[in-house]
């Protein structure tokens, strides 16, 4: 178990639970920022993109449109959490709700990924039957 040296903290249930952790400076702020404002960019690139597809291939347009949403949302709700965190909020500045945000990503994306793999062939071939 050397190799988790490193990681032991993040295997501590104290570290997620802790209700008051450490205050955040200011590089670390910026760090969390900019990875979720990578996540509002990608979702207003998909968002322009689906427009942009919208009358040719609508069912690809809608693909889009549905990873966008799951960027968007990610990348809204990871800023709100980070806004909580930097303003020291009793219960909302806790660890703890990186980990629902990251289930919820993980969640919204296998159920993506569930339609990719079953239905969007089922819907591709029902609009090449027309």
């Amino acid at each position: 178990m050397q190799f988790l040296s490193g990681f032991q903290a993040f295997l501590d249930y104290r570290y997620w639970l802790n209700p008051s952790p450490v205050v955040l400076g200011p590089t670390l702020v910026g760090s969390i920022f900019t990875f979720f404002a990578w996540f509002l960019i990608a979702w207003a690139a998909m968002v322009l993109l689906s427009r942009g597809l919208r009358k040719n291939e609508p069912l690809k347009a809608k693909l889009l449109r549905r990873f966008a949403s799951v960027f968007g949302s990610t990348g809204l709700i990871g800023l709100l959490f980070l806004f909580f965190a930097y303003e020291q909020l009793p219960i909302l500045q806790m660890r703890f709700w990186m980990l629902p945000l990251f289930g919820y990503f993980c969640y919204r994306l296998s159920r993506l990924a569930f339609h990719l793999i079953r239905e969007y062939p089922r819907e591709r071939a029902a609009v090449a039957e027309r």
